[in-house]
């Protein structure tokens, strides 16, 4: 006898493993924690991109992945699913999910219960601007099937040549949708007009993967040539001017020259000296970043992109983390930090604002000279740090654990069938 109380659960996305972003952690971990709630879940995605990445191939997906068939379109670091042979895979893969279509059996259980029914409950497509998407929504509406869509993104932050296209998709996607999930307000109101109930529910983090780690602080700055005395400010992420790296850059070598702030604190050179920045991730600006840490004299340090299991404690090895980004939804890495017991300075733009509360739990900036006062700050003060950084975990296990991220998409998902 079937459990009312349990759901079969679809998640369709684009951005998936192996590749790195904010969306494929979001469903690695979302599925997860339903999962573990639980329900039965797949995820469906396309083939791997033919792009290696041994940082990611480490990770295996904890739910049933179905990869469908039709090739992608690979451009600079994206890989794009517009092959019209994946939406007749995925409609395929509706009228017929049974175990034996769903890959290779490192890609499943030995039993997947998920398979035995005939139909989802809810097809939950995720991140706007996708065909996959927007076709996978529509032919489970066109079967009965409950859908919703999780944005993730800002429209406004997009390029002027895509941002039109781009707003246009995404009207046209919403309309598949029988709910709407934005990760943030400002997501939210960008979404004014959708026809369907709206909910905010924010990214999650894993709150015991993240957390302060005062051994593997000690350990790791030991390995990175770190003294106790030094102030290691940093970023871990994509590495991409979009995410503001280069004016990052430009911020730490004017704190090394000691040109910010008023005249008395000009001159204590011998706080400023202490300062260092460490980066890691993957991107287009590797080749750049390493040509300026070269000329750096060992104040500047770059990584190779690291390991998932590696980001927790690399992240404790850090003072403050730096988010330069100009505009986000959201902010995963820097949600992460904050778990972690970070202070952060960012700037206090859409998403980023609702995460971080100004003189609480970081400090927000208006503007790049701000965003490099705000740094000074929290290099010279030892006190303020750590106050933001307790208080920014708080935060964190208060607001943004999967258990209540979950929760909370499942009540929706409950909600939507329901209607």
């Amino acid at each position: 006898m079937t459990d009312p109380e349990r759901l079969s659960i679809c998640i369709v996305t684009d951005a998936y493993l192996p590749s790195i972003g904010g969306v494929e952690n979001h469903v690695l971990y979302l599925s997860t924690e339903l999962k573990r709630l639980g329900h039965d879940v797949v995820v469906v995605t396309h083939k791997p991109p033919p792009i290696t990445n041994p940082v990611v191939e480490q990770v295996e997906s904890p739910v049933p992945v179905h990869r469908l068939a039709g090739g992608l379109l690979v451009f600079r670091e994206h890989d794009i699913a517009i092959d019209p042979r994946m939406v007749s895979s995925f409609k395929r893969f509706l009228n017929d999910p049974r175990p034996g279509r769903l890959g290779t059996r490192s890609e499943l259980p030995e039993r997947n219960s998920v398979m035995s029914r005939a139909a989802f409950d809810i097809v939950h497509g995720q991140s706007e601007g996708s065909y996959l998407v927007y076709e996978a929504l529509a032919a489970a509406r066109r079967r009965g099937i409950t859908t919703v869509l999780t944005r993730h993104s800002m429209l406004r932050n997009k390029p002027p040549i895509a941002r039109s296209f781009l707003i246009s998709l995404t009207r046209h996607l919403t309309r598949r949708a029988d709910g709407l999930i934005a990760v943030s307000r400002a997501c939210a109101e960008e979404s004014a007009g959708f026809a369907g109930p709206v909910r905010v529910i924010p990214n999650g983090v894993d709150t015991d993967e993240f957390r302060p780690m005062p051994e593997e602080r000690r350990r790791l700055r030991r390995e990175l040539g770190y003294s106790d005395d030094d102030v290691v400010l940093g970023f871990i992420g994509r590495l991409h001017t979009t995410k503001g790296v280069p004016m990052l850059l430009d911020a730490f070598e004017q704190l090394r020259r000691g040109r910010l702030g008023t005249r008395s604190e000009m001159s204590d050179i011998s706080v400023m000296s202490r300062a260092r920045l460490l980066l890691a991730g993957p991107g287009p600006l590797r080749a750049v970043i390493e040509a300026r840490a070269k000329a750096s004299s060992g104040t500047i340090a770059l990584l190779e992109p690291q390991p998932f299991n590696i980001v927790a404690p690399l992240l404790n090895a850090l003072d403050v983390f730096a988010f330069p980004s100009r505009g986000e939804a959201f902010g995963i890495s820097l949600l992460e930090a904050m778990a972690c017991g970070l202070p952060s300075v960012a700037f206090g733009r859409w998403g980023v604002k609702e995460l971080v509360n100004d003189g609480e739990t970081g400090l927000l900036a208006d503007g790049p000279a701000d965003f490099s006062e705000k740094l000074r700050r929290l290099v010279s003060d030892r006190a303020l740090r750590e106050r933001l950084g307790r208080a920014a975990r708080k935060s964190v296990e208060e607001r943004f654990s999967w258990p209540r991220v979950a929760a909370e998409t499942v009540a929706f998902y409950r909600e939507l069938i329901g209607r």
